[in-house]
């Protein structure tokens, strides 16, 4: 049973990797945990009459340090000697109601595990103020994002991103007695010090909880000439990594002037390739939704690895370019985070892939943390930056090259730069029963508006506002309602990009007949050279006929326009550390320009400290 359960297919543990190992034992301890939990939570902790047994149950419900009891009595100890060791699981159902692609699971469960180990020198060594942090992620299960077919950047759960075990965060971090000054350094993740919106972490879909319209595709990719194909093959680069999974070596310093302003800054070094986020299937030409093709193949997903430019389907319901001899790019897998040498050399395979390369990440952000009124309501108002120092091209504009169908971005860019602004307000503060304790219940408000220039990105203009009141219904005290809106708008740079690729030609540039393809990219046979007429003879005597070559033609990838999200929840903390929050999204345009429709999801997460 307990084999069944930890392993998909058997086998023995001498052949596992730890990798492995630890997959299996915490996706076992999270499910039992999660069971335990709620199964014993929902029977006994409103139960009026308890017995003795049910005593014990009772203790364990209301005690405050985790599902686990302290680390089975452990974490006091531990304390003593400043260690601290903390940890939480989630496991997340969604079903998706309406709107999508075909062919996808209409239900999908993810889950995610960390740890977190804090070392305070103080207990020991007498140092006030010095702390070494380790971080530590396991994520699994479904992608949610390939049937709702959103852009990536709207994807319905963070936790279908960078899946399997993950190192993260690894840094020393010093602070003075006076809080004034904070500096850390290490293995680092500016997504972890800038732009902390903790309101906002109460939502669900990527954009609103993590991302923030930072992060879209960025630019058109790195050109290089490959003797293999004798043309000019574009490699992606990497966008600004803002999400959790990203670490690399650098630092922060953060000091504070007054009492409710700093000013704090940090750098780090630009690795690419080292997010395995689920990307868009929206690239231009990626996927089968622009033209009528055989009902198994709507909505699907061109196979991973695959680069081919087109994608096309033929007379009898099959993808062509999927495949062939030498034109397959396996993808590297990079989500476990030990790119500790940063990027690996870049080493042209001839068809295309991540274009390699190492450079400087800078963050910058100055906020105020004022308290207005008798209230004392509590604000957050920033200004923040970033610079994502990596070659990139832009995405206009393009050239037309002797020899190739399609035109080539050439004009290069050394990095992506941006700007945030957030502005966090609580509204409202409910009456505390004890006047020297403030009631943390009430109505809060988060904002957040960033922009990218859209020469070089897909999505530059990027809002979200939402609102959370704590402690809405009586007797319910440490329960959340919320409710957010997102809203992406993409560049009009890429739709001009996307109107050059549409423009395929029938003959390579140069050639005397270069006809533009009429009805956009296709994969179309050779044109003989005299005529430039791509027609084919069949049968001889008086049964020889001449007839066009067979070509499949797609339409033109639309414009892209805008995504909007719309989610809501509510949270019910069942106890100090489990919780179970239904909630709902409503994702208008998910794929940003009008092939697929809107999204209705249902969700529902249970979450567990320990």
């Amino acid at each position: 049973m307990l084999k069944s359960l930890i392993f998909k297919k058997p086998t023995t543990l001498k052949k596992m990797k730890f990798s492995q190992l630890f997959n299996a034992f915490s996706r076992l301890f999270t499910r039992s945990a999660i069971f335990l939990t709620f199964i014993t939570t929902l029977s006994v902790a409103y139960s009026a009459d308890l017995s003795s047994a049910g005593n014990f149950f009772q203790d364990w419900l209301t005690q405050t340090n985790g599902a686990t009891a302290g680390w089975f009595g452990l974490a006091q100890p531990l304390k003593t000697y400043g260690l601290n060791v903390t940890g939480e699981t989630k496991e997340l159902y969604s079903g998706q109601l309406s709107g999508g692609l075909p062919n996808q699971p209409k239900s999908n469960w993810d889950g995610e595990v960390k740890l977190k180990f804090q070392y305070d020198f103080e207990p020991l060594f007498g140092i006030k103020g010095l702390t070494a942090e380790s971080n530590w992620r396991d994520r699994y299960g479904g992608q949610p994002q390939a049937e709702a077919g959103t852009y990536n950047l709207f994807n319905p759960t963070v936790l279908s991103g960078n899946q399997g075990v993950r190192i993260m965060t690894q840094q020393l971090e010093y602070t003075t007695p006076n809080k004034a000054l904070t500096i850390n350094l290490g293995w680092e993740n500016p997504y972890e010090q800038f732009l902390q919106q903790p309101l906002s972490k109460m939502f669900e879909n990527n954009n609103i909880t993590q991302a923030k319209g930072i992060g879209g595709q960025a630019g058109a990719g790195i050109p290089v000439y490959s003797n293999k194909t004798g043309k000019y093959v574009s490699y992606t680069t990497s966008p600004v990594p803002w999400n959790s999974a990203y670490a690399a070596w650098g630092g922060t310093l953060k000091v504070k002037p007054l009492k409710n302003t700093y000013i704090q800054s940090g750098l780090y070094l630009a690795i690419s390739g080292t997010s395995a986020t689920v990307s868009t299937p929206y690239s231009p030409t990626d996927v089968y939704p622009y033209t009528s093709v055989s009902p198994n193949y709507l909505g699907k997903l061109k196979p991973s690895g695959y680069n081919n430019t087109v994608n096309t389907i033929n007379g009898k319901g099959q993808a062509n370019g999927t495949g062939g001899t030498g034109k397959y790019v396996a993808s590297p897998y990079t989500s476990h985070g030990f790119n500790f040498q940063g990027s690996s050399s870049f080493q042209p395979n001839g068809y295309g892939g991540n274009y390699n390369q190492n450079g400087l990440y800078n963050v910058n952000e100055i906020g105020w943390e004022p308290k207005f009124g008798k209230s004392q309501l509590e604000g957050k108002y920033a200004l923040g930056s970033y610079i994502w120092g990596q070659n990139n091209t832009s995405y206009t504009p393009t050239t037309w090259v002797t020899g190739q169908k399609k035109p080539t971005a050439f004009s290069e860019n050394n990095l992506i730069w941006g700007l945030y602004l957030q502005a966090d307000q609580q509204l409202y503060r409910a009456k505390s029963n004890d006047p020297a304790k403030p009631s943390k219940n009430g109505l809060y408000s988060f904002n957040e508006f960033s922009f990218t220039p859209p020469e070089n990105n897909a999505l530059p203009f990027y809002f979200q506002t939402g609102l959370v009141y704590k402690g809405l219904i009586p007797k319910r005290e440490n329960d959340s309602l919320g409710v957010a809106l997102g809203a992406g708008f993409y560049s009009s740079y890429y739709n001009q990009y996307i109107d050059s690729q549409n423009q395929a030609l029938e003959n390579n540039y140069g050639s005397k007949y270069n006809a533009t393809v009429p009805d956009g990219p296709a994969y179309v046979q050779n044109v003989n050279a005299t005529t430039g007429k791509p027609a084919t003879t069949t049968g001889t005597g008086s049964k020889k006929k001449t007839v066009p070559a067979y070509t499949s033609y797609y339409e033109y990838l639309p414009h892209y326009s805008s995504t909007e999200v719309i989610e809501g929840f509510y949270n019910i903390q069942l106890t100090k550390w489990a919780s179970l929050k239904p909630g709902v999204q409503y994702i208008i345009n998910p794929a940003g320009n009008g092939t697929v429709g809107n999204d209705v999801i249902l969700q529902v997460v249970a979450k567990v400290t320990f």
